[in-house]
């Protein structure tokens, strides 16, 4: 029996590795159990075993998602904590292509599943409750309004590098995020 764990283990992360793949190269209607099984190279009955149905498959590739989103805000944490070092992570985020082609996909994916919605709403809170958190680490303090102003202002520009994805579209999201970020310098309050 204890050989049979890590098997489902690595079978379960095969299948989502898959699914997420499968998502950010494919988009959410190619999110079918059957080209998911596929991508991962198991046979379909496998994959209904560990996600019986195309929601479960979705929710669980959801759940992965928050985890991988949420590692990469705490990559933050490795290194000293400057005010420059959160510039630096919000422009890295904003010219991966791999979170927000991930967050293109789940926003398209909660307008066939409205419960994702809660999803969002939570990683938008647990996004702005991390930057104000690393701000207190400085001594700083921020209004939540600026907070949302700085976080869509990265997301929205991620999105359209990502759709532009050129060198110049990569200079000027620097650019937008150099100027949201000299903005919420500008309204931090000492501690």
């Amino acid at each position: 029996m204890l050989r049979m764990r890590p098997t489902r283990v690595k079978t379960k992360e095969k299948i989502l590795n898959a699914a997420l793949e499968v998502l950010l190269q494919e988009g959410f209607p190619a999110l079918t159990q059957t080209r998911v099984a596929e991508a991962a190279g198991i046979r379909q009955g496998l994959l209904t075993y560990h996600f019986p149905t195309r929601s479960d498959l979705l929710m669980a590739v959801v759940d992965e998602s928050k985890s991988r989103m949420g590692a990469f805000r705490e990559d933050i944490d490795n290194g000293p904590l400057t005010l420059e070092s959160l510039k630096n992570t919000m422009i890295h985020f904003a010219l991966t292509k791999t979170f927000p082609r991930l967050m293109l996909a789940l926003t398209v994916a909660a307008d066939e599943h409205p419960s994702l919605s809660s999803w969002f709403i939570q990683s938008d809170l647990d996004t702005r409750q991390k930057l104000g958190d690393l701000l207190k680490q400085l001594g700083w303090h921020a209004e939540e309004d600026i907070l949302h102003a700085t976080r869509a202002t990265v997301v929205g520009a991620a999105l359209i590098n990502l759709q532009q994805n050129t060198p110049a579209s990569e200079q000027r999201t620097k650019h937008i995020i150099d100027i949201a970020f000299q903005n919420l310098i500008n309204n931090l309050k000492p501690l």
